[in-house]
């Protein structure tokens, strides 16, 4: 019999900066809210939160569910890409 994947309890990081995400979640997928500082014209910001990461991009989707009502908005990002 296989065994299921424990579901993981949400979470949801310190305020942190990009190079800071970058850093803890290396060439992996995360979610963010709260972010701080964005700006109209371009994805920069100051802090952002953590409530998802993975290495698939569905992984912090999955991780992030618990969350979806709280946050109106949320932003789904690779950590090499910027």
């Amino acid at each position: 019999m296989a065994r299921a994947q424990p579901i993981e309890a949400p979470f949801i990081s310190e305020p942190l900066t990009w190079t800071q995400i970058c850093e803890r979640y290396p060439n992996e997928w995360v979610c963010l809210v709260e972010m701080e500082g964005l700006t109209d014209t371009d994805l920069d910001f100051h802090t952002a939160r953590v409530v998802g990461h993975g290495k698939t991009r569905r992984e912090p989707l999955e991780q992030a569910r618990p969350f979806v009502e709280t946050y109106a908005s949320m932003a789904h990002l690779h950590t090499r890409i910027r």
